[in-house]
């Protein structure tokens, strides 16, 4: 009796000091590590938001995971508290880079949208007798954001001593797209072995307005597919709630019984694969 108590005491002792050592040293890691991604995740979009919005955007990416698994302990019933903590961890973790990746492409596509106008500024500014940089600064002056921003970045880049070839690869890489590449590529060009850089933007507005019809033919052509697959999508969810309200109990042998459940989720899976695949067919990458 004695040496069980013993060793109950010695397992009781062991268990206090390595949780008070690995737990600590554990909580503090994976601190540090939540704080690494959230740091990770908003630098994509940092000089794109003033400091007020990056805080807010920094605490959402970091407390977005706790905050998820809270509210699925919250919501889910009795039984499904740790499916309903998963999720909401995993929700929590996607949700603000969900966002971010959406700012960052919504500005992409305003930028798209803005750079023929830009172009055909430089154009005129060329046509005028102005510089490069001059051209920009006219770019700046008339056009609203992200353009002018973007080429605010270029022209404050050349007056901190960074070479307009950097600063322009760097704006490529930040916005890239097959217009900026042109001009970026006419403009590098030109200045190691000369030319034209006027007709030279005007053939690259020649050719972006031939792609920009090009690709609202495939846009348009692809729109039937795109209306498919909402259709497809909705359809099996319409069903399961038109039935359900003229008959309550006309899935309850599916709910409940293990091979009902078991083709529920082969259903499920089969349902959002079908969906994906019809969505991406349907959809034109953009370059």
């Amino acid at each position: 009796m004695i040496i069980l108590s013993l060793s109950l005491f010695l397992a009781f002792v062991s268990v206090t000091i390595l949780s008070a050592t690995v737990v600590p040293i554990m909580v503090s890691r994976s601190s540090q590590m939540s704080q690494e991604k959230a740091k990770s995740a908003v630098s994509r979009i940092d000089r794109y938001l003033n400091e007020a919005e990056i805080k807010k955007l920094y605490r959402f990416t970091l407390l977005g995971p706790f905050a998820g698994g809270i509210l699925g302990a919250v919501v889910f019933p009795e039984g499904t508290k740790l499916p309903g903590v998963i999720a909401g961890v995993v929700v929590g973790y996607l949700l603000p880079r969900m966002y971010i990746s959406y700012r960052l492409a919504d500005r992409k596509k305003k930028f798209n949208d803005q750079l023929m106008d830009a172009i055909m500024i430089i154009s005129s500014s060329f046509r005028g007798g102005l510089s490069l940089i001059q051209a920009f600064e006219a770019v700046v002056d008339e056009m609203s954001e992200p353009v002018k921003g973007e080429f605010g970045v270029v022209l404050g880049e050349n007056k901190m001593g960074v070479s307009l070839e950097e600063s322009l690869n760097r704006f490529y890489q930040r916005m890239p797209s097959p217009a900026l590449q042109q001009m970026v590529t006419a403009i590098l060009l030109a200045r190691e072995t000369g030319g034209n850089l006027s007709v030279i933007f005007t053939r690259i507005i020649n050719s972006t307005r031939e792609r920009k019809k090009i690709e609202n033919n495939l846009k348009t052509l692809t729109v039937q597919g795109k209306i498919q697959a909402v259709v497809m999508t909705g359809l099996p969810v319409f069903f399961f709630f038109t039935v359900s309200a003229s008959n309550p109990h006309f899935f309850d042998h599916m709910m409940h019984s293990p091979t009902g459940q078991k083709m529920l989720m082969t259903c499920a899976v089969l349902w959002v694969l079908g969906a994906l695949s019809i969505w991406k067919i349907s959809t034109i990458k953009e370059v």
